[in-house]
């Protein structure tokens, strides 16, 4: 006569390795997110970066032609973390003008440049 005992539940090797694929789960999980944030704060930054160098290139043409001259790099009034750098092309007409904001992220630094043409008129 044999007797079979029917175990109802989990031992502790199955608990434990649920746990590690759990685990690996919900980390995996933590770091897409995380990388999703880092992903939205840059594309955040570009665009910052691009309104900025638009404004400064929309100041530059209500500027008088003999004013223009290069500067920078500063940082921006409203937003410290950002440099503005202007550099234009004297003697030429049209002038070009670039100008170039920079910021600073976790390994290095970004630069955007915007470019334009300036004419004496």
């Amino acid at each position: 006569m044999s007797t079979h005992t029917l175990s109802k539940g989990f031992t502790l090797l199955e608990f434990m390795l649920a746990l590690i694929i759990f685990s690996a789960g919900v980390i995996a999980i933590v770091q897409a997110f995380n990388a999703g944030f880092l992903s939205s704060e840059d594309a955040s930054n570009v665009d910052l970066a691009l309104n900025i160098a638009q404004a400064k290139m929309e100041e530059i043409k209500n500027t008088a032609f003999s004013s223009l001259a290069d500067s920078g790099p500063v940082p921006d009034t409203n937003f410290s973390n950002f440099n503005l750098t202007v550099n234009v092309a004297e003697g030429q007409n049209p002038m070009r003008v670039d100008v170039t904001v920079n910021w600073n992220v976790k390994g290095g630094q970004v630069d955007l440049a915007l470019t334009g043409l300036v004419t004496n008129y």
